[in-house]
C-alpha cells in the first residue's frame, strides 16, 4: 500500500487552475468545490492532519478557515493578482513538507497560504452570489478539516503512511507547477 499510494495520488493530480468553471451561483456550488477541487481538498486534508499530528488541537484548522474567509473577502474587494496560483500550489508543498516534521514553525505558513485558496474564489464570486457561495465553501472546508483532523489522530501511530501522504502532496504540487 505504501508503495502505491504516491502513484495513485499522481494519477489524480490536477493543476491548481481548478477555479474557473465550477459554478458560482449557489450554496451547493460553494459546498462542492472543496470536495471536487483537488488542490483545495489536498490542502485542507493536509492542514487538518498536520493539526492533529502537531498536537496543536484545532488552532490550525480554525486559523486556516479564518484566513480562507479573509482571502475570499480580499479577493472580492481587491481582485486577482499575478502569482496567486503559485501560492496555492505552494500550500500543497508546505503541507507535504510538514508531514515529515510537524513540530516546525512553518505550520503557521499553512493558514497564511490557505488564504490564497479563498482569494481565488473571492475574485470569481465578487457580486450578488458571493455570500451564498462562500458560506457553502466554508462549511465544506470546515467539514474536510474536521475529518482530516480525525484521520491525523490515527496517523500519529503510522509514521510511514504519514510520510507517504506528505510525499504525495509534494508530488502533486510539483505536477501542478509543471502543467
Amino acid at each position: 500500500m505504501r508503495k502505491y499510494l504516491p502513484l495513485l495520488l499522481l494519477a489524480f493530480s490536477l493543476p491548481a487552475l481548478a477555479h474557473p468553471g465550477h459554478g458560482a451561483d449557489s450554496f451547493q456550488a460553494g459546498f462542492l468545490h472543496p470536495l471536487t477541487g483537488l488542490d483545495h481538498l489536498l490542502m485542507l486534508t493536509g492542514a487538518g492532519m498536520l493539526s492533529a499530528l502537531s498536537g496543536r488541537k484545532l488552532l490550525l484548522p480554525f486559523a486556516t478557515l479564518g484566513m480562507m474567509l479573509t482571502g475570499a473577502i480580499a479577493g472580492s474587494l481587491l481582485g486577482g493578482f499575478s502569482g496567486m496560483e503559485i501560492l496555492i500550489i505552494a500550500s500543497l508543498a508546505v503541507c507535504g513538507v510538514m508531514m515529515f516534521k510537524t513540530e516546525n514553525r512553518l505550520l503557521l505558513a499553512v493558514p497564511a497560504l490557505a488564504m490564497f485558496h479563498g482569494w481565488a474564489h473571492g475574485v470569481e464570486m465578487a457580486g450578488h452570489n458571493f455570500w451564498l457561495f462562500t458560506s457553502g465553501f466554508m462549511f465544506a472546508s470546515a467539514t474536510v478539516l474536521c475529518a482530516s483532523f480525525a484521520a491525523g489522530l490515527l496517523l500519529r501511530r503510522h509514521d510511514g503512511l504519514r510520510k507517504t501522504f506528505g510525499g504525495g502532496l509534494i508530488v502533486s504540487a510539483l505536477l501542478a507547477l509543471m502543467s
